[in-house]
């Protein structure tokens, strides 16, 4: 990839001194321990890199801002060196990045077009770079400005629904439409592409123990489900928490996040976050009466 020019970066309002690059595989240990060191803002791009480390070859690239005059030359990058990443595959995820960070990789993502199907991080950083992006891309399905990012660093508050458990391959045809269901009333549409490719990614998280969920023993209905959708170190972030509408308002999803979160504690990961949309006022009132406390704020913006 050609270097991007210092009069492109300078219209910009990027120093010369501060040039993104595309990170070469050798230098993704560096990042990935960057994200480690960035706590819940880190988890999602550094669980996608720890996935890109171990595969033989890796859709994704990483493209990275360090400190000025950080590393002596020659030497091999730390993660001390870095100011800011950007995960760059399927979706653009900014990482320690902020308003002025984030706009010195505009280049990089313009040389690529607009391949990319959402935008997620830091909601400083996603707004800077969509107010660039946003006149030349088509209008986005959705942009959700302001969500919690919170974190616990404990067991939750409250008893833990002793009937979630890690789903069982059997049990696949039944956690599909919850899945379904979750996907659509989150985002506003239904997942994308072919039904079949959604239930082998269903089947996948399965597979890896990540998808917990609540069955009513007397119908085998779906009555709440969540997955441990990423892992980064000592940290997981939950996704895709639902809560079957026939059973609302009954505490279930309080005493289901509590197992939960006991269930990654088991796992070795004693650091739980997620991000939430800021106007899903049950959701928030649930995490906060389990103990999340909001550490940052995320945005997203689906293309």
């Amino acid at each position: 990839m050609a270097m991007v020019t210092d009069t492109r970066l300078l219209r910009l309002g990027v120093p010369k001194r501060s040039r993104p690059r595309l990170l070469a595989r050798q230098d993704y240990p560096a990042a990935l321990a960057f994200c480690h060191s960035l706590g819940a803002d880190g988890v999602m791009a550094g669980h996608r890199l720890a996935q890109a480390i171990s595969a033989p070859v890796s859709s994704g690239e990483v493209w990275a801002l360090e400190h000025p005059g950080a590393r002596p030359a020659g030497q091999r990058l730390r993660s001390e060196h870095l100011r800011a990443l950007m995960w760059a595959a399927g979706s653009l995820m900014p990482v320690g990045a902020d308003s002025t960070t984030a706009t010195a990789f505009l280049p990089m993502v313009r040389d690529r077009g607009n391949r990319y199907a959402s935008m997620v991080g830091d909601a400083a950083a996603v707004a800077a770079l969509w107010a660039r992006l946003a006149p030349a891309w088509p209008p986005p399905r959705a942009y959700r400005q302001a969500q919690p990012l919170m974190a616990i660093g404990g067991p939750g508050e409250g008893a833990a629904d002793p009937l979630v458990k890690p789903a069982t391959p059997d049990m696949l045809d039944r956690i599909v439409p919850a899945c379904r269901a979750m996907f659509t009333e989150e985002l506003g549409f239904p997942p994308p592409g072919p039904p079949e490719a959604y239930r082998a990614h269903v089947a996948n998280q399965i597979g890896r123990g990540a998808l917990l969920a609540r069955l009513e023993p007397s119908t085998g209905e779906v009555v709440f489900k969540a997955e441990l959708g990423a892992d980064c170190g000592r940290w997981v972030q939950v996704q895709g928490v639902w809560t079957n509408p026939a059973y609302r308002g009954r505490g279930i999803a309080k005493a289901g996040m509590v197992a939960v979160i006991a269930h990654a504690r088991a796992c070795g990961r004693d650091r739980v976050c997620l991000y939430v949309n800021d106007f899903n006022a049950p959701a928030l009132a649930v995490y906060r009466a389990v103990g999340f406390t909001q550490v940052g704020t995320w945005a997203t913006v689906l293309l």
